[in-house]
């Protein structure tokens, strides 16, 4: 005798569809952008989708398509990865990748592997994260690690944004030739989490130490001290004209920093909106643990400050941005200080502040 059948099973695919979106959520790495980067990234305590695909084979069929809109992939584990999309056919869901680069002398990724993934893969949203080293290599600008001794930051984010219809595999570009995954789409949003250096605070002279980053290599073309000639793609100025967002985030990196990235941000000429956040998210205690060694617990918030005003001042000389937001005002002992620098800054320049952080030019 048969199994009687769930009336859930009796509806109409139509229906099950809308059931279905329903138990979908934003994938976790939504929300944890503007945290210290973990390979905990893509966790999730929500796993009703997964636990509905069991259900029945009809369940199975409809809901894995929405388990592969956005997906996560060790590059260690790619060759596996690509033989399972392309059999399973589930690389037309694909939206949103994340890739994860835990690299160790043992095992070191090639920064190149996008080469591979967006020949079957073409994703509206892909997110890097590795160790500053490789996130520089994959954008094809080699960093100064010199001194990444003083920083400790093993993993920074990268993602890369854009609107288009997804293609299929033969509709796809040849990448072979591309030296960067910035040239590889062309992407007109960028977020990028570099991570916390409030270790540096606790050496003499922290403020000489080079903060291993992309954007220091692109917003200078030299290191203080350094006779370096520093290593840019040669199309860089286009595939940054291409950016309309940027967001940028860190834990209280140095006002002579900042700049840098600052000069970096110029570089976007076609900006339309910029995000900024430089302070811990609430209810982050990385200061209070910090405090224990020999930082002055004054300098961050003084960097802090400074790369403010530095901020307001690049805010008003983006011919083209429309919205600037800060994402410190949290920071209830900092807010009445952030919003006074901010204030002079760009208060009687055309701006306009929504009271939450986020100002448009009028």
């Amino acid at each position: 005798m048969s199994a009687p059948v769930s009336p859930l099973e009796l509806l109409p695919n139509e229906l099950l569809d809308q059931v279905i979106s329903y138990l979908s959520t934003e994938p976790p790495s939504f929300g944890q952008l503007h945290h210290a980067p973990s390979l905990q990234l893509t966790q999730s305590p929500t796993k009703d989708l997964k636990h509905l695909e069991l259900c029945s084979r009809r369940l199975f069929q409809l809901v894995r398509p929405q388990l592969f809109t956005h997906v996560r992939l060790n590059l260690h584990d790619e060759p596996d990865f690509h033989s399972f999309m392309v059999k399973s056919d589930l690389w037309q869901y694909v939206t949103s990748l994340v890739t994860i680069a835990d690299e160790n002398p043992d095992r070191q990724v090639d920064p190149f592997w996008w080469r591979r993934v967006l020949r079957y893969l073409d994703p509206r949203r892909v997110l890097v994260m590795g160790p500053p080293v490789f996130i520089g290599n994959t954008l094809a600008t080699p960093i100064n690690d010199g001194h990444h001794w003083a920083f400790d930051m093993p993993l920074q984010i990268l993602l890369l944004e854009r609107e288009c219809k997804p293609r299929g595999p033969s509709h796809l570009p040849d990448l072979d030739t591309c030296t960067s995954l910035l040239a590889s789409r062309p992407w007109t949003s960028m977020t990028f989490n570099e991570s916390s250096s409030l270790k540096a605070y606790n050496h003499y002279e922290y403020f000489l130490s080079c903060v291993p980053s992309v954007l220091a290599e692109w917003g200078t073309s030299g290191i203080r001290g350094s006779t370096r000639t520093l290593q840019r793609p040669i199309d860089l100025s286009a595939l940054l004209r291409g950016l309309t967002h940027f967001s940028y985030t860190a834990v209280f990196p140095f006002y002579n920093h900042s700049q840098i990235v600052l000069d970096a941000v110029v570089r976007m000429s076609r900006l339309q909106r910029l995000d900024v956040q430089l302070a811990p998210p609430q209810d982050n205690h990385i200061t209070e643990l910090e405090q224990r060694g020999s930082m002055d617990p004054n300098d961050p918030w003084m960097e802090l400050a400074t790369s403010y005003s530095l901020v307001g001042y690049t805010v008003n000389n983006l011919p083209c941005l429309k919205e600037f937001r800060c994402g410190d005002l949290h920071v209830e002992p900092m807010r009445q200080d952030l919003l006074a620098i901010l204030d002079d800054v760009i208060g009687d320049r055309g701006w306009v502040h929504d009271g939450r952080g986020v100002w448009r030019r009028s």
